[in-house]
């Protein structure tokens, strides 16, 4: 019964969506719609792109000169959660000569996946996606282009890096959820404050992109404009995004379990990059540790080196020390960037 509730609640969800975008279709009330493109990531074999349909807000996906105020702040805030999606849009991209299609769901999302591709041309580092709108179901002025860009790794070299992001690089303060909704609602891209020592931790593991760096968060995609404005602010290379849909079904972040999410989105990097082996770094906040060392377990060999964040009490540092006793891969519990640098300059990755 509460399952056939759920699915009926999803269904309602996804229809009340398009009714409003129809509705708003129909009294010429749309912002002009375009392809708002999250950054991509692969090999030669296969390069996988993620992005959405969109109704355009300046405020979010143009420069802007607003001034700083608190204002400001709450409207960024409620146009990155009031996104208006497009369903049902065809979208073609064009890489190197190889094209993919997709068409975007009743969230607006749509993923490209490119194949064979010639790996002469897909040089480590980044490389931009010709995208185009190919098919628009509705009645409505849209942006036909766009361009993305995608990390490529010839896994060639050492290591790529996967890490996670609140309490890991941004000081978001999960465990004080006032906090935590304080710093959400009044601080933009540059008042957010990064741990200290982050930026020369990231950029000397990822060597200039010949390591390829990928963020894994559980936060939504609604927030994708924030993170990547704080991460350009404060100097920390450039990454890919994997974060979630903020809705209500099963693979959605108010239902989906943060672990299992986590744990697909780093199983889908390994699968993409079946050659590469993994620095994991996160925080002792939430599950870190617990997801990265069941990756570990379940892909013996992929994983280097686990460096954790400590942000909480001392039992759960004794919980964790105490789990991985017997560990046969370096597992720092850290409270500092400089402790990871330190290791990871001993051992040679730096």
């Amino acid at each position: 019964m509460v399952s056939r509730l759920k699915k009926a609640f999803i269904k309602s969800e996804s229809g009340i969506d398009i009714l409003k975008f129809k509705i708003k279709e129909k009294l010429k009330l749309n912002n002009p719609v375009f392809i708002y493109p999250y950054r991509g990531f692969g090999t030669s074999e296969l390069v996988h792109l993620h992005g959405r349909i969109l109704e355009k807000e300046d405020i979010i996906h143009e420069p802007s000169d607003l001034p700083d105020t608190t204002w400001t702040n709450l409207k960024k805030v409620w146009k990155r959660y009031e996104s208006d999606e497009v369903p049902g849009v065809e979208v073609k991209g064009l890489l190197y000569g190889v094209e993919a299609s997709a068409v975007s769901d009743d969230e607006g999302y749509f993923t490209l996946r490119f194949t064979n591709l010639d790996p002469t041309k897909l040089t480590n580092g980044w490389h931009t996606v010709d995208l185009k709108i190919t098919d628009m179901p509705f009645d409505i002025e849209f942006i036909e282009t766009a361009t993305a860009e995608v990390v490529i790794s010839d896994q060639q070299k050492k290591f790529g890096i996967i890490s996670d992001i609140d309490d890991t690089i941004i000081q978001s303060d999960i465990l004080k959820p006032l906090k935590m909704i304080s710093n959400v609602l009044f601080k933009n891209a540059k008042k957010r404050i990064p741990f200290e020592g982050v930026q020369e931790l990231y950029k000397r593991l990822s060597c200039n992109y010949l390591h390829p760096l990928l963020f894994v968060s559980g936060s939504s995609y609604n927030l994708f404009d924030m993170l990547t404005n704080f991460c350009e602010h404060h100097g920390i290379p450039k990454a890919p995004f994997i974060m979630r849909d903020l809705g209500f079904g099963p693979d959605q972040w108010l239902k989906q379990d943060s672990q299992e999410y986590k744990k697909q989105s780093i199983e889908l990097i390994l699968n993409i990059f079946p050659n590469l082996n993994f620095v994991l770094i996160g925080d002792s906040g939430e599950k870190d540790p617990e997801i990265y060392l069941d990756i570990h377990e379940c892909y013996p060999g992929r994983v280097m080196a686990i460096y954790i964040r400590h942000v909480h009490s001392d039992l759960r540092r004794n919980e964790i020390d105490e789990r991985v006793k017997g560990l046969d891969i370096p597992f720092l519990l850290m409270q500092s960037s400089q402790e990871a640098i330190d290791h990871a300059a001993k051992v040679g990755w730096i």
